[in-house]
């Protein structure tokens, strides 16, 4: 029931005439089974009164929790001990990867100062000697004006990437569309550039503006002053070090490594996307893979029928059937039972799969979030259940119909006591059968 999404009850109770039983789902079900032959049910519920419930719902309660626990259990053994270190590495080393990953710190920085400061100064709370040492570290550092400036440079340079490495991310049409956006990206910094003048005065006064109500002093930093004390002439102002230092280095070093990350022959390598299906779909049918994939041509198995091949995978898709969808990544090409009668294909097909921007991590968790959502969407409010949420959301998750039945008899032995005693004393066949 939890992998289909049936609640246990099938009506509202309150809606019914007084004196008329109608079995809930679950005991449904169990009916259904007895009506088809099932002899083990038969037997457990023959010599039961016509109007008594054949699971009352405590023992469904107590099976649902029952069974969301071994699953629980089972999906706590997927992520073990090395796993869990290895999620610990990523949260410390990788979060810098997140595109807006400044704009959040520069959007937190105020709530963040003042929830480290209230560590050290908050006397209704008792803080370790250690926790508000480093609480008056980090506090120390966020307040600092060369860290300030930074961050807010950063945010604003990168706000012309975020976009473009956002769809590098997603799926493969994002993928093939966002390779076709990168001229305008260049062009767009390098217009930033020409004009860095007039940019970085506007981030200069964003940075000191969050300064400002930080209370945090403006000034050059530390080691630079020191230098500077004998140049009683310097004009050299804070936002005029920090242009030359800080946002025209971060532009040019952005702008470089975009050249160097995405070159010609990795954009047209990415042109090769649009093999997929789904990619194929929204161009209309109409493209021209074979140009963009001649640097692939040995390791083709048959280079000479690229072309032909390449048309019959369009026409095959162009006039599919109205209840075929198309395949919208490259594992579901691969994937196809056909595939093999696409050997150049295939060949491009495994190739683009390992190319660095692809994305290859696991979408287990994205699809465990969708599945949660579309059962608050389709369920009642009064017809959810926390436990059958948990076992419709993990329906792929193997379990052990064995190990529940055991678990439960262990918990409720009184339970299962009782019933024996009742069928027993009520139909002697069964006893001398068992």
């Amino acid at each position: 029931m939890g992998k289909q999404n049936i609640p246990l009850d099938g009506h509202n109770i309150d809606e019914l005439p007084e004196g008329i039983f109608t079995s809930d789902n679950f005991q449904a079900l169990l009916e259904y089974r007895i009506n088809a032959g099932d002899e083990v049910l038969r037997k457990r519920f023959e010599m039961t009164a016509v109007n008594l419930e054949y699971c009352s719902k405590t023992q469904q309660k107590q099976m649902l929790e029952i069974c969301e626990s071994c699953i629980r259990e089972e999906t706590l053994r997927e992520n073990n001990e090395q796993k869990g270190n290895q999620l610990k590495e990523i949260c410390r080393s990788q979060w810098t990867g997140r595109h807006d990953a400044f704009e959040v710190l520069v959007d937190l920085m105020q709530a963040l100062v003042l929830c480290l400061d209230a560590v050290g100064n908050d006397s209704s709370v008792r803080w370790n000697n250690f926790i508000a040492g480093r609480a008056f570290v980090l506090s120390s550092a966020l307040t600092d004006f060369d860290f300030i400036v930074t961050i807010v440079i950063l945010k604003n340079v990168l706000s012309f990437t975020r976009a473009f490495g956002k769809n590098l991310q997603g799926q493969t049409s994002d993928v093939f569309f966002a390779a076709g956006s990168l001229t305008a990206v260049l062009h767009s910094l390098n217009e930033v550039m020409e004009n860095i003048e007039v940019y970085h005065e506007f981030w200069f006064e964003e940075a000191t503006n969050l300064a400002t109500k930080l209370d945090v002093q403006i000034k050059l930093p530390g080691k630079f002053r020191r230098s500077r004390q004998g140049n009683l002439n310097s004009e050299l102002t804070s936002e005029n070090y920090y242009k030359e230092v800080l946002s025209v280095p971060t532009v040019e070093h952005i702008i470089q490594e975009l050249k160097d990350i995405f070159s010609e022959q990795h954009l047209k390598a990415l042109k090769c996307l649009s093999l997929v299906p789904s990619v194929m779909g929204q161009l209309k049918f109409n493209t021209s893979e074979e140009h963009h994939a001649d640097m692939y041509k040995n390791d083709l198995p048959n280079p000479d029928t690229l072309s032909a091949e390449l048309h019959c995978w369009r026409i095959k898709w162009k006039h599919r059937g109205k209840d075929i969808e198309l395949p919208a990544t490259i594992y579901e090409a691969l994937h196809l039972p056909d595939i093999k009668f696409f050997p150049n294909v295939y060949a491009l097909l495994k190739v683009l799969c390992i190319l660095p921007v692809m994305k290859v991590e696991n979408e287990k968790y994205e699809i465990g979030r969708k599945r949660l959502k579309a059962y608050l969407k389709n369920t009642l409010t009064e017809q959810r259940s926390s436990n059958l949420a948990l076992l419709n959301i993990n329906l792929d998750i193997k379990h052990d119909l064995d190990l529940m039945v055991d678990t439960y008899i262990k918990l409720y032995p009184e339970k299962v006591e009782f019933q024996e005693d009742f069928i027993s004393s009520n139909n002697p066949r069964v006893t001398e059968e068992a």
